[in-house]
């Protein structure tokens, strides 16, 4: 009637539950928020997701192996909702159904939760974050200078 799935709803109750036991068997105060301040949320998912963080592909990036046009200039590969995992090296796009896919200007760079092959791969449940952050939450896998 009202378009709720009540799967859906009893896994999200369990998933509550289960981490509102977790937190307090670690003694955490689990009414406490981070109110405003949502760069400190941001941060503590980037740490979670930090192996999958994607950075958005210049405007013009030639890509390899396509072959020239007619006007003999090698394929260009768009950099909007385009990027590139900083761990593997892998060229993924926004999956359609995410909120951040299309938007304008894209972000810089991103964490996500899931890798989707179809024709190509996408990224979803995507997150923006700034890439400043990767250096200080993992600085053995992250240096920026090189």
């Amino acid at each position: 009637k009202n378009f709720i799935n009540g799967r859906a709803l009893m896994r999200a109750h369990d998933v509550r539950s289960q981490l509102s036991d977790l937190c307090s068997r670690l003694r955490m105060d689990i009414n406490s928020s981070c109110g405003s301040e949502m760069a400190t949320f941001y941060k503590c998912i980037c740490a979670g997701l930090f192996l999958q963080v994607a950075t958005r592909l210049p405007t013009h990036l030639e890509s390899e192996g396509k072959k020239k046009s007619r006007s003999g200039r090698a394929g260009i590969i768009p950099s909007r909702g385009h990027y590139k995992t900083k761990i593997g090296g892998k060229l993924v796009s926004v999956h359609p159904t995410s909120f951040m896919f299309g938007r304008n200007p894209a972000p810089k760079c991103v964490v996500y939760t899931d890798l989707l092959y179809t024709t190509k791969l996408y990224i979803r449940q995507v997150t923006q974050i700034r890439e400043d952050w990767l250096k200080d939450i993992a600085p053995h896998i992250f240096d920026l200078e090189n």
